[in-house]
């Protein structure tokens, strides 16, 4: 006797045997392990946390998406965790589960599949039908239509019809309806031969973090088509695997509009690509975009951009966008951006930029930033909310360390200032000074860097090195005075110190006459003489008074 597959006897002995099939109504199901819960007036997200512990699980959901600071009473004895949630979250979530998490999503809509057609074989299945929501019968237009396991996929039209031809079927068809605000709706096609087809393999699971916001980046925007900023929003959490992807635009590539789902190994972009993340290598001729994580090796003739992490080497012509946190070594022409904590190198051609903390070699041309910093910065201009690290620039402009002026004399100038930027652990000082005593004018500017070493509440120890270009009337002249200072500081009230304290002095010159009216520092007679005739030394002192 031959069975129609919509025979009511065969309909529901194939409905039994596919709801044994699936994952989640297996033994070891999260959803399915039985707790107790017992709470009066306790915040909700306290409670979760308590499910957690008991249960020995993990939740991921987006905190916004749950009232965690909602009340809640409620008990129970050994009722299914899925129950629980049910019952605390009102049944407006839906669930689904991947090593040792339960991923949340907000779905407090259903929807509903009215099928059309469906025929085929193990080379080609095709499927056409309307999503509709359930309540309202209202047709749903955008809503994701996927097979998870061979990453093809379709979106409703404004009818909420839909069409999808599946090809090299070798199992069970698990065709899922996605859309925002809306329970996941599986429904399955049985197919009468299994064959085991060659080609790629794929891997589809949900991920317990967060997929990333690389929709929200304008560029990003404009270079992914509308269908895989849709596909992205309906499907979330659910990433599959492949072992490569070829790309000549996001848009026209091997995954077609599921590739936003995909983390690949290996992916060569033509002009650019678009993947939920790569682990492995990944070249684009233009750009890289990826929703999620990079791991291994990411490069691109103008930008990368990635909704993730990044962990591995990050090159790019132009600039490098991270919006998670990276490591390994972050490489651009002109910026590279980590949007929260970086380790590693990060050298780019203008600026750096890290929200979160750096933690490795932050180095350009121009400009580094960093909120936290506990490693080396070195730039023209350093700037970090905090510091317990080093920076090395002209001007570093860190909250917690200080932006000092210093006023004093020496045995060689009668007025120098400087301006100290910095930390305890690292300052660099811009420097000039002037004598406008007749017969003895000279006028510098130079740079220095030094260390704060405390001694006390009151007192401090100052080591500086310094190079100072003094003016002697004829700037044909190289004249190059080093110092190195040990000044001993005295705080008196607020930001006010006095410093005093000796100095050792390397003075290097080319002049061989002295300027009418300027400074004779040919002739000293402290100094005394080093291996080159050019090279003279002498010790010296200064003095002087602080600001802030």
């Amino acid at each position: 006797m031959k069975f129609s597959f919509y025979h009511p006897p065969f309909f529901f002995l194939l409905l039994i045997i596919l709801t044994g099939l699936h994952p989640t109504a297996t033994a070891q199901s999260l959803l399915h392990r039985t707790i107790s819960v017992r709470c009066q007036n306790q915040p909700l997200g306290k409670v979760m946390n308590q499910i957690e512990e008991k249960a020995g699980l993990h939740f991921s959901y987006q905190s916004k998406i749950i009232p965690k600071d909602s009340l809640v009473n409620f008990q129970c004895t050994e009722l299914a965790i899925k129950e629980v949630l049910d019952k605390l979250l009102e049944e407006r979530y839906d669930y689904s589960e991947t090593r040792n998490f339960i991923i949340l999503r907000y779905a407090p809509k259903r929807l509903s599949l009215v099928l059309d057609k469906a025929w085929g074989d193990q080379e080609k299945y095709t499927i056409k039908g309307y999503v509709i929501d359930e309540h309202t019968r209202q047709k749903i237009r955008n809503a994701s239509v996927y097979e998870r396991n061979l990453a093809q996929a379709t979106l409703t039209d404004e009818n909420g019809y839909f069409e999808i031809s599946l090809s090299h079927i070798d199992q069970p068809i698990a065709l899922r309806i996605s859309k925002e605000n809306y329970k996941e709706l599986t429904t399955y096609y049985l197919l009468e031969v299994k064959i085991q087809q060659p080609g790629k393999t794929i891997r589809t699971e949900e991920i317990s973090e967060d997929p990333g916001d690389l929709i929200t980046n304008g560029l990003a925007q404009f270079l992914i088509s509308s269908k895989q900023r849709i596909h992205a929003l309906n499907l979330g959490n659910m990433i599959s695997t492949a072992p490569y992807q070829a790309s000549l635009t996001p848009a026209i590539n091997t995954h077609g509009n599921f590739s936003g789902q995909i983390v690949n190994e290996i992916s060569l972009n033509v002009v650019g690509g678009y993947s939920a993340g790569v682990n492995g290598v990944e070249v684009g001729g233009i750009f890289n975009l990826n929703k999620m994580n990079m791991r291994g090796v990411q490069l691109a003739g103008i930008f990368n951009i990635n909704g993730g992490k990044a962990d591995g080497l990050q090159l790019a012509g132009i600039y490098n966008d991270v919006k998670g946190s990276r490591t390994g070594v972050q490489i651009a022409g002109i910026f590279n951006n980590v949007q929260k904590n970086s380790s590693g190198i990060q050298l780019a051609g203008i600026f750096n930029t890290v929200h979160g903390t750096s933690s490795g070699l932050q180095m350009s041309g121009i400009l580094n930033q960093a909120d936290q910093l506990s490693g080396f910065q070195f730039g023209l201009i350093n700037v970090a909310h905090s510091s317990t690290g080093y920076s090395l620039g002209l001007l570093n402009l860190i909250s917690n360390g200080f932006q000092r002026i210093s006023i004093s004399a020496n045995e060689t100038t009668a007025l120098n200032l400087a301006l100290k930027t910095g930390n305890n652990n690292l300052y660099t000082s811009l420097l000039t000074g002037m004598n406008l005593k007749k017969e003895e004018k000279q006028y510098l500017f130079g740079a220095g860097l030094g260390k704060v070493i405390n001694m006390g509440k009151m007192l401090s120890l100052s080591p500086e090195l310094s190079c100072r270009y003094l003016y002697l009337g004829n700037w044909k002249d190289v004249n190059l005075l080093n110092r190195l200072d040990l000044g001993l500081n005295f705080r008196l009230a607020g930001g006010l110190r006095i410093t005093t304290g000796p100095s050792l002095n390397i003075y290097y010159s080319d002049q061989l006459t002295v300027n009418p009216g300027y400074t004779d520092m040919i002739q000293r007679k402290d100094q005394f003489n080093l291996s080159n005739p050019n090279l003279k030394g002498w010790i010296g002192w200064t003095a002087g008074i602080t600001l802030f």
